[in-house]
């Protein structure tokens, strides 16, 4: 969209392939992670009216909050901390989501789960990318209109931009409007993955659950411009939300920071920053020249989605890409930076292309570069433990899910979380008392296991000083510090 009008609107490819339905520019796709700015133009909005202040601690909000590792530390987080990624505090993102895009987590866990945290960069320090700290950011905004997050999006910011096919109300998606999510194995074929929850009142919603549609977005896009140059919007000020809160790269020579829901870049630039993508290429594409252009964007990504939103305010451009599949690196993303490249007119442009054949060749070896890593890791020979006195139920140090460790009627050793069929995996011996249930190339991609580090197929069970197993440990997030997921056993399972 270019100064409010509709400049390309194309629908690739199948919304439902059973079906052979073909999509529209209405029909619906999960927004992941494009959510986070309408999360940020939601507090904005109770800032401006006065519910909310962008620089008191989090504490004035939600006083039982404190963080084990460093209890200190929830008296120091602002708004601003928790929206721009500065927090510094784990991921964990392996923790709430399963296998088919199945949320593992109730709701109500939120506050005890990001007590949980660890500290990884010390507060401000470093950007870290965590969608915890947007599900904080939810119960905030609960907390202080006594309604839920959903409701007060939908009251402060969808119906007054006239968003009408936006929502994260389960209720409020049309039967047969979403595009269903598939994944892209490594030799091209296509399969079905399970469908997406996080809707209203469901753990992580603020973190990456509104639908949304092309032409909704192109909407949001204009509404979002027209703020930023103060002319008429039905927004209040923005002025928080675009302003740069951390830094991506310390090194930057021009503004490639991110604000609040957006990342914020200065061509020339390296877009796609926050997606996959970087890690597929031995470099990103630098898009533009001078004169130098202020550009908005973001990507999501869920098992199954895959999604690009861009501004570009001086120039009044508006470019949104929304995908149903998970393919061989960040597709949306690579279209968007073609668009980018487009309506910038440079005089000189780069073969996308190539990049993105260059990640799809990256990361058809992901698959092997974990095995191998694994077997190198691995000390051959060691004598596997008793399955018997493996056999139990471990539940997580806060309570909010379990694993369950078992022989199933052939005899096959296996977990399971919560008791979930969903969620079964098969463990065989890795070494000492280590087990590893990383599945064949296949069977990861079809899951929907692509968030699963290196280190995240390995279970270790522990023992007490009086020599029975007590624990298990699962290192969930290979960029915390610590010794990994701890899970108690409560519950040993007889014949």
């Amino acid at each position: 969209m270019r100064q409010g009008r509709v400049v390309l609107e194309h629908n690739f490819g199948l919304a439902d392939i059973d079906n052979n339905i073909i999509p529209t520019s209405s029909t619906r796709y999960p927004l992941a992670s494009l959510t986070k700015a309408f999360v940020a133009v939601t507090i904005a909005q109770l800032v401006h009216e006065g519910a909310l202040d962008w620089d008191v601690p989090i504490t004035s909000y939600i006083p039982e909050l404190s963080f084990q590792a460093d209890p200190a530390l929830a008296d120091s987080l602002t708004l601003r901390d928790l929206l721009s990624h500065n927090t510094g505090l784990s991921r964990l993102d392996a923790l709430w989501l399963g296998a088919e895009n199945e949320v593992l987590i109730p709701k109500n866990y939120t506050l005890t789960l990001c007590k949980h945290l660890h500290p990884v960069y010390a507060l401000r320090s470093k950007w870290l990318y965590n969608n915890w700290m947007y599900a904080l950011a939810g119960e905030v905004i609960e907390r202080v209109t006594s309604m839920s997050w959903g409701q007060v999006l939908d009251y402060k910011v969808l119906r007054r931009i006239g968003l009408s096919q936006t929502t994260v109300y389960k209720s409020a998606i049309p039967k047969g409007s979403t595009a269903l999510p598939y994944l892209v194995l490594d030799d091209k074929s296509l399969a079905r993955t399970g469908d997406l929850s996080l809707t209203d009142g469901e753990l992580m919603s603020p973190a990456g659950g509104i639908r949304s549609t092309v032409r909704d977005m192109l909407s949001w896009g204009n509404s979002l411009i027209a703020a930023f140059q103060d002319d008429g919007s039905p927004l209040f000020s923005m002025d928080a939300v675009f302003s740069g809160q951390s830094f991506l790269k310390k090194s930057a020579t021009v503004d490639e920071l991110y604000s609040l829901g957006f990342v914020k870049a200065t061509t020339p630039a390296q877009f796609g920053i926050i997606g996959f993508n970087p890690g597929l290429v031995n470099s990103m594409p630098i898009i533009g020249g001078s004169p130098g252009h202020q550009v908005f964007y973001h990507n999501g990504a869920m098992p199954g989605y895959n999604n690009c939103f861009v501004i570009i305010p001086n120039l009044d451009i508006v470019i949104i890409v929304l995908t149903n599949s998970i393919s061989q690196g960040d597709t949306a993303d690579w279209a968007a930076q073609a668009l980018i490249q487009a309506v910038l007119d440079t005089e000189s442009t780069v073969d996308i292309v190539s990049f993105a054949e260059q990640a799809s060749t990256k990361w058809r070896t992901k698959y092997a570069r974990i095995s191998n890593i694994l077997n190198a890791q691995r000390i051959p020979d060691t004598d596997e433990p008793s399955r018997r006195d493996l056999v139990g139920i471990y539940y997580h140090s806060t309570g909010a899910l379990y694993l369950e460790v078992y022989e199933d009627e052939q005899g096959v050793f296996m977990f399971n979380i919560n008791g979930l069929q969903s969620q079964a995996h098969v463990l065989s011996h890795y070494h000492y008392d280590t087990f590893v249930f990383l599945p064949s190339a296949d069977e990861r991609i079809l899951r929907g296991l692509l968030h699963y580090g290196t280190h995240s197929w390995l279970l270790s069970f522990k023992k007490n000083a009086q020599g029975e197993v007590e624990r298990i440990i699962w290192r969930l997030d290979e960029q915390d510090t610590t010794q990994g997921e701890v899970f108690i056993r409560k519950i040993v399972l007889e014949d």
